[in-house]
């Protein structure tokens, strides 16, 4: 698992909701490889250093929803952030890591909520 890289991509329904039409409607999509290697993910200090850098890669990758002074778009780059630090983090599959996020309100796309029931 030291040597798994993750890919963060914008999903395609993201990148279609821009308010710019393009002539050709193939979406684009970008990526980013985040190396962690270096990071032991299975304690809170590693699983916070891996999360920083996912939500890192996640800015960059999900950079043409930034607001800047539109206020519009704002809703727009924040979906796209956090759908991509959530697969990133699911793609981890770390449950410190997954952990960690949860505590940061992002819940992994591969978890499933299970709900007992009393009979």
């Amino acid at each position: 698992m030291k040597n798994l890289t993750t890919m963060i991509a914008v999903a395609s329904f993201a990148l279609s909701i821009g308010t710019i039409a393009r002539a050709d409607a193939t979406p684009e999509f970008r990526s980013v490889t985040v190396k962690y290697a270096d990071v032991n993910t299975t304690n809170d200090q590693g699983a916070a250093v891996l999360y920083h850098r996912l939500a890192s890669a996640a800015k960059n990758v999900c950079r043409d929803f930034e607001p800047g002074r539109w206020l519009g778009l704002m809703a727009q780059y924040k979906s796209c952030v956090h759908n991509a630090i959530s697969n990133a983090v699911a793609d981890v599959d770390s449950p410190a890591v997954a952990a960690y996020a949860a505590e940061r309100g992002v819940v992994p796309e591969s978890s499933t909520i299970k709900i007992a029931r009393n009979d």
